[in-house]
């Protein structure tokens, strides 16, 4: 009797097993289509700039690539060799930001990859250039995040770390985690 109720339990098992697994159950595939259809993009522009202005009408950032793909139904353009310039508050550049690709989506996040140089555009600031792989920013509140690997060079000093967060407006850098920093001596400049 131990042996039949073992077989039964057996049976539910495996019909259960398979009515959960249904293998053979091909259904008509709508909903794994709609999951995967295509997104074609609204446009795409060459050598196109996006300028942004803020409440007073000055000219608060600006974006131009050589290549800009913009998709609607997902809030995405993507961006080929993207530039990325903050305007001070006077009106005049303060950062440019050049990177191999980036994506601007809807919310104002622009995301960029591979070979980024964040570079002053005022000779009196005390950095010059920032190195990085990948780099977010918040053109709202004009904020740059990464947690790749940084390097940051200045007048008299050169700084390797790993994560860095910086406020464009308040003009102030962290850098996450400090790794070395190298003092040139550079700053016996002739005016």
């Amino acid at each position: 009797m131990n042996r039949n109720i073992l077989v039964v339990i057996g049976i539910i098992f495996l019909a259960a097993a398979v009515l959960i697994w249904r293998p053979f159950d091909d259904g008509d595939g709508a909903e794994e289509q709609q999951g995967y259809r295509e997104i074609k993009p609204d446009f795409t522009a060459k050598g196109l700039i996006v300028r942004v202005y803020g409440e007073q009408g000055e000219l608060a950032h600006k974006i131009a690539a050589e290549q800009m793909t913009h998709y609607s139904p997902i809030g995405l353009t993507e961006l080929m060799a993207p530039t990325y310039i903050v305007q001070l508050n006077n009106g005049g550049p303060m950062w440019q930001v050049q990177a191999e690709q980036g994506s601007f989506y809807a919310d104002k996040t622009l995301v960029l990859e591979r070979n980024i140089e964040m570079l002053s555009l005022s000779t009196e600031e005390f950095i010059e250039r920032i190195e990085t792989s990948y780099l977010t920013i918040d053109t709202r509140e004009e904020t740059v995040v990464t947690d790749q690997p940084v390097l940051i060079i200045g007048r008299d000093f050169t700084a390797k770390g790993e994560g860095l967060r910086a406020d464009m407006r308040a003009q102030t850098l962290e850098m996450t985690k400090h790794v070395e920093t190298i003092y040139t001596g550079r700053s016996t400049r002739s005016n």
